[in-house]
């Protein structure tokens, strides 16, 4: 029982390696960790996927307070300040809809850790899925890596989301996870079709979630875990994702692998707008439909590191998609590698520079597009400079 809820502990206080103790006695304990993350990324200023500042301040609060004997409540904020001189919040434009906004919430929950259950929890926080896809998520900069399996921010609790109610429990060598992300989204054309000739959106009506993930720890270097996510679209199909992961981790070398099949997981809204003149009346009136097409996909990702004690890192990924629709034809949505090296003066802050070769094409599914003529382009490389300072 005392290794149960050891672990369970463990996992809620995961990532505070540099936490600060704020509060620590006999009636519960209160930690503070933070971030301060300051990056450029260079490339073409018109063709590269990502393009200028990455700076962002992020803060967090983890407390625990004892109940009785077995139970401890357990409760959860993480924040970021999202930094950067241009119009827009953030100067990254990536499908993280966190940095739509200058301050964002990444975590907010709270629960209960039973020492012979395991830990329930419910609010912002990351869904069952992330117990194995998190292990190729290790490229050294802000804004690389995880895109190949389909997951992310507020996509079916694949990653963080809000709303989300889930139970996490070890039973010696084997962790299970599973989720359940709420419906909050209403209707917005009830049960009859919608007026000015638009359509409802993917997520409309319900847009609720569920899953489950397992990881196994074969030896004490040597892991493999697997996971499955459904998410309801409204009118649309379910879409379902499952993914199967090995990492290997002995402090110095690290690697792991991702593979991921979806289904109606991808989707491409077309909009058409039709235009109508009434000659006797000489008004002239549009209306705009939007049509929706599910695609399956097959995700890889990989990653390749080793640390030395000098404090050097090295890391390298691969991040890779395949789309295909109905008729079977298949286009690439990600396709990229990352060369990365990185130095610790000491725990606390680390400097690190990744390249990244991208070979998405401008006939790709999901094309980088020149933000002046607005025609799909071959993605230029790119190359961030980063340093991060953890406490």
């Amino acid at each position: 029982m005392k290794r149960l809820i050891l672990t369970s502990v463990g996992l809620f206080v995961a990532t505070q390696a540099n936490a600060v103790s704020l509060v620590n006695n006999e009636y519960g304990a209160i930690d503070m960790s933070g971030r301060a993350y300051a990056g450029h990324i260079f490339g073409d200023a018109r063709d590269s996927e990502l393009y200028g500042s990455n700076t962002f301040m992020r803060l967090g609060l983890k407390g625990k307070t004892k109940i009785d004997e077995k139970n401890t409540a357990i409760g959860a904020y993480e924040g970021q300040l999202n930094v950067g001189d241009k119009a827009t919040p953030s100067t990254v434009p990536t499908n993280d809809t966190e940095k739509n906004d200058s301050v964002a919430t990444r975590l907010a929950y709270g629960g209960v850790s039973n020492s012979d259950f395991g830990v329930v929890t419910f609010g912002r926080q990351n869904g069952a899925a992330n117990l194995v896809t998190s292990w190729t998520d290790v490229a050294l900069t802000d804004g690389y890596g995880n895109h190949g399996l389909g997951v992310g921010v507020d996509k079916f609790a694949t990653k963080r989301a809000t709303d989300v109610l889930k139970y996490s429990g070890t039973f010696g060598n084997l962790q299970f996870d599973a989720d359940y992300k709420f419906r909050n989204a209403q209707d917005t054309c009830a049960d009859a079709p919608c007026t000015g000739g638009s359509s409802e959106t993917v997520t409309d009506k319900n847009n609720a979630a569920y899953g489950a993930a397992a990881a196994y720890k074969m030896t004490s270097l040597i892991s493999a875990g697997a996971s499955y996510t459904v998410g309801k679209q409204g009118a649309l199909d379910d879409a379902s994702l499952w993914t199967a992961g090995l990492k290997f981790d002995d402090k110095a070398w690290y690697a792991a692998f991702n593979f991921g099949k979806g289904n109606n997981w991808v989707f491409k809204s077309t909009s058409t707008t039709t235009t109508t003149a009434n000659l006797t009346t000489g008004k002239v009136t549009s209306s705009t439909t939007t049509a929706t097409t599910l695609y399956d996909h097959t995700g890889y990702e990989a990653a390749l590191g080793y640390s030395f004690l000098n404090g050097v890192g090295l890391m390298s990924t691969w991040n890779k998609q395949v789309a295909e629709n109905s008729a079977g034809v298949k286009e690439d949505t990600v396709n990229y590698y990352t060369l990365g090296t990185s130095y610790k003066f000491n725990r606390r802050l680390m400097i690190m520079a990744e390249y990244r070769i991208n070979n998405k094409e401008a006939t790709s599914f999901l094309p980088v597009k020149d933000p002046v003529t607005g025609s799909a382009v071959d993605a230029a490389n790119d190359f961030q400079l980063a340093m991060k300072y953890d406490f």
